[in-house]
């Protein structure tokens, strides 16, 4: 009976055993933002794993890889580039021939149903593989269509999207997402920088003349339109200076004035309306010449 007993005590260890070692084998985790593959015997599960807990089998691999936004900086200068990089630096040609280096961030993520196929045909390491000589071959054939002025000054902004749609239909075939490409700057040799910014600078002061030009011209136009209506409205006052008129604003004054004032105003004795200097038909009634006293 002892015997017996041991024999089912022994059992049950081992059993016990085993169930830990299985466990231990069979339960992983999955990181948050990161996606699971599964392969076995060096087949490859089609079915992606979600971040948490996962009970695979004992004899199954699990990879993890990263579904997280993650950026891809490649510079003219090397220390601004990817620590990573076995190629840092990136330089083309523009349409004239001319040598630039581009200091370009590209924001890219892996997608979570495509990772099982990514990893069966490219491997983990697919951004040097895959992502970097996609981006290197996006900058050479968009940067060759433009020439090196534009893309010191206005350029830049088209540049960067269409860097970025050539970029993701290189990429969408691989399972890869690009979010979007981020051009920081464009470095230009010394003596063709300092070409542009001469002729930009000559351009804005050609500019500038055309502005003082076209302001002096307008200046020149509203002294021109003040004349004329001042001119109009001397000829209508001037219409409008009848005897009557004159007498109703004589008379108007001399009601307005204060009491004990005494003002001394030539008049015509035939009409009463005061005598203008130089006006000799105003407030000689009749229409006749009369001599001022």
């Amino acid at each position: 009976m002892n015997r017996y007993g041991n024999t089912a005590v022994g059992v049950i260890v081992i059993g016990v055993a085993a169930a830990i070692v299985l466990a231990l084998f069979s339960v992983r985790f999955v990181n948050v933002g990161e996606v699971g593959v599964l392969h076995t015997f060096g087949v490859v599960d089609p079915a992606p794993r979600p971040e948490g807990l996962l009970v695979k089998a004992p004899w199954a691999s699990l990879e993890t890889l990263s579904v997280r936004t993650q950026q891809l900086t490649m510079s003219s200068r090397s220390e601004d580039s990817s620590p990573s990089a076995t190629d840092q630096t990136v330089r083309t040609l523009t349409s004239e021939g001319l040598s630039v280096g581009l200091d370009i961030t590209t924001l890219y993520r892996l997608d979570f149903a495509s990772a099982p196929e990514v990893f069966r045909r490219i491997g983990p390491n697919y951004v040097e593989i895959v992502v970097r000589p996609a981006i290197r071959d996006a900058i050479r054939d968009v940067i060759g269509e433009f020439q090196a002025e534009a893309l010191y000054t206005s350029a830049r902004t088209e540049v960067s999207q269409r860097i970025r749609t050539q970029l993701r239909e290189l990429l969408s075939e691989r399972g890869v997402s690009v979010e979007n490409v981020l051009l920081r700057d464009v470095s230009l040799p010394q003596q063709i920088t300092t070409a542009i910014e001469r002729k930009l600078a000559a351009e804005q002061a050609i500019e500038e003349q055309r502005f003082r030009v076209q302001e002096a011209q307008q200046q020149a136009q509203r002294r021109v339109e003040e004349a004329t209506g001042i001119a109009e409205a001397n000829t209508l006052i001037n219409a409008s200076l009848t005897a009557a008129v004159l007498q109703d604003k004589y008379i108007q004054a001399l009601r307005e004035m204060d009491a004990g004032n005494v003002v001394y105003v030539p008049t015509n004795p035939e009409s009463g309306l005061p005598v203008i200097l130089g006006t000799s038909n105003i407030g000689a009634g009749g229409g006749g010449t009369s001599n001022s006293p």
